[in-house]
This record gives C-alpha cells, structure tokens and sequence, in this order.
C-alpha cells in the first residue's frame, strides 16, 4: 500500500506520545513492504517527505511550505473558533493547499490523519483515498480526571474550559471520519464512538528485543522506581503522590528503602523532592532500563491520564513488579494479583508496596507474568497487523 501520515510533529524516538506513535506504526509499516510518507509540522513550516529518510535519521531534501504567523493562526483557532488550545497549535492554515498539490501528483491508498491536525481540513478533500483517524486516545477523559484533582482555582478553571473545547472538538472528529483507530478499548468505549462505522483499538508496541527481562536480579536494590517525562501534568501528580504519601510512610519501616523519580524534564514540584531523603530525581538519563531492572518494585499512583501507559509495559517487558492504579490499568488490561497489584488509596499503595517488597515469590510472580502478557499482547508483530487490518477493513 501507499500511505500518507499526516501528523502533529516530526515523528521520532524520543519524542512526545504521538510522535513515537506514528514513528513506530511507520516503521512498522516500512518493515512490512509498504510506501510512507509523511506530512508534518514544525514552528512555521509544514514538511512532505519519504518516510525511510525519517526513519534512518537522513537529512534528505523534505518538500515545505511557510505560514506568515503561526500565532494568528493559534489565535484565531484559539478565540474565533473556539478550538482547545492543544489543538489550536498544531493550525497550519495553508496546510490544505499542500495537502492538495501532494495528492494531485501522488495517490495513497491510505492517509492516516492524528486528531489534532484534522481542523486544517476536510477528509472530503482527499477523494479516492481511505482517511483514516488516529484519535490516540481520549483527551477528554485525561482533562475529567484532571479536573477532578486540581486544586489551584486558576489551574480548574483552565482545565474546565479545555475540557468543555475537547469535548464538542471530539464530536467534530467522528463528524469527520467513517473509518478511525484508538489507543486502548477504555478509551474507546469513553467516546462513544458508536457513530463511527469502523473504530480499531490499535496499541502502540513495546520493543522487546530492547526492554527485556535481565533473568531475576539477584542483587536488586530495596528502591521503588517510577519513569517518565517529569514536567507532565500526570506525572508530576503522581510523582509527588508517590515520594510524599507512599515512600515516606514505608520509609519509617524499611530505613534503607530508596525512591528513583526517573525521568526526563521534571518539573519544578519533581525537582524538590530531591530533598528528601533516599530520593533521587534523575532528570533525562540514557538508558532507562538500568533503573527498572535495579528496582525491587515499580510503583505509579496515577491519578488522571489517558491512553495507554507505555511506562508500565516497559517496566513489565524489563521484569519490574509494578504496583499502580486503576487509572494506570485502564489502557493495559492487567488482572490484579496477576500481571500487577492494582490500588486507589495511598493507604493500599502503601501495604501493597510493603508485601512486594518483604515477598520475593510475589515479586517474582508478579514480574514473569506481565513480562509474559506484554509479549502476548504488545509486541511489534501483533501490533502492526491491527494496524493492516484496520486499514483493509478486516477484523
């Protein structure tokens, strides 16, 4: 097939959640025999390029065009339209114009469009093409639940009036789209996507030749770990969650217990907890895997978020025991007890911790079947073929 993506940002690894999500379905796709290209922003400029080139890090000539402001473009969106403000940035006005002169020298067979950048145009301008949706997950479920937690007043009410945006933003998308695929069956089932003919869940892979379990180290150190990118608005929660309600209390019991925050730009909320005692805020670090196989017990208390969780499957894939909430689980599908302990209060997070912690059969329990789920459910082969299937119809 040929396959055109058009995308909120330059896919690429590391990057943000929906850019390693297209870099992963394209070179998904690549690896299967298929043509991509792609069509994305960045700042001023929208580019149109061969997906290979984006894949093996080459710089070859990108076809681009120019926008005289992206900030009235952002404004008007914004304002005048009444757009979310996360998609009110990625309003590239010429970006049909473009869109038409690619197509009318190239067919795709398919073109693939994330949520975000669907207001630029219409899918009734791309004729003779299945147009395919990514929604990646729901938006408006991640702003609910945010919602619910904030307590800074200006914060609410800034979250509230996103929400109310996604929402009848949301409601434009399935106007849109006949054909559509989403992150995980929780977040399918929030948007009630019976409007929709076809809606796919289509995961996004884990790299299990990379995240692997290291046997069962002998030698792990008592150390809880959590990861991520630390100046996300979830993250940041969960991370101050984690140090302040869960290791403290277990810190009075366990003296030598240490707490890793792993992650990438934290906050300024994360970078205080560096403070305390036995808890060490790492920033960006170049493996992260080091630290998951080192840790006895992953634990992520999540209060708000959607999607699917790419960290957890990570930390399974590498044989971490996780203890996480139901708001973590939703997107992955553990069984409790099984693949993970699952909890609410910080006062279950705290004993749950605690079993896994002073139980090496549980811990070890624990480990081998989720590495063993995400390999059932999330490796790049299965993966890539809901992609195919999704886009030739097929169940």
């Amino acid at each position: 097939m040929n396959i055109l993506f058009i995308t909120h940002g330059k896919p690429e690894v590391p990057g943000k959640g929906d850019q390693v999500r297209a870099f992963q379905q394209i070179k998904s796709l690549l690896k299967k025999g298929h043509t991509v290209h792609c069509l994305f922003q960045e700042k001023n400029e929208a580019y149109w390029c061969c997906a290979t080139s984006i894949i093996n890090g080459e710089s070859k000539e990108k076809h681009k065009i120019k926008t005289k402001s992206k900030h009235l473009s952002v404004a008007k969106s914004f304002f005048l339209k009444g757009y979310p403000l996360s998609v009110s940035l990625h309003s590239f006005p010429t970006l049909k114009g473009f869109l038409k002169q690619i197509t009318d020298q190239t067919h795709y067979d398919v073109v693939q469009i994330q949520s975000k950048v669907l207001h630029n145009f219409s899918t009734n301008s791309i004729p003779g093409s299945t147009v395919l949706i990514d929604y990646i997950d729901a938006i408006s479920l991640n702003l609910e639940r945010r919602y619910k937690w904030t307590k800074k007043p200006l914060e609410k009410l800034a979250v509230k009036g996103e929400l109310g945006r996604m929402k009848k933003y949301e409601t434009f998308i399935k106007k849109q789209c006949s054909k559509a695929i989403i992150i995980s069956p929780a977040d399918k089932e929030f948007l009630h996507l019976r409007r929709v003919s076809q809606v796919d869940v289509v995961p996004n892979y884990i790299d299990l030749a990379y995240f692997h379990m290291n046997k069962f180290v002998e030698n792990r150190k008592k150390a809880i770990v959590f990861t991520g990118t630390m100046g996300y608005a979830p993250n940041i929660d969960a991370a101050v969650r984690l140090v302040k309600d869960i290791y403290r209390p277990l810190k009075k019991k366990f003296s030598d217990l240490e707490c890793w925050i792993v992650g990438a730009n934290p906050a300024a909320e994360v970078k205080k907890l560096n403070k305390i005692e036995g808890v060490t805020v790492t920033g960006f670090v170049e493996d992260i895997r080091e630290w998951q196989w080192k840790a006895a017990v992953y634990v992520c208390p999540l209060r708000f978020g959607a999607g699917q969780q790419n960290k957890i499957l990570e930390a399974a894939a590498l044989g971490c025991p996780i203890v996480m909430s139901n708001v973590t689980n939703s997107g992955i599908g553990f069984t409790n007890n099984e693949e993970a302990i699952i909890c609410e209060s910080n006062k279950e997070f705290v004993a749950q911790t605690e079993q896994v912690l002073l139980n090496q059969n549980l811990a070890e329990s624990l480990a081998k079947q989720a590495s063993h789920f995400v390999a059932s459910h999330f490796s790049e082969e299965i993966v890539a073929n809901q992609l195919v299937s999704a886009y030739r119809g097929t169940d």
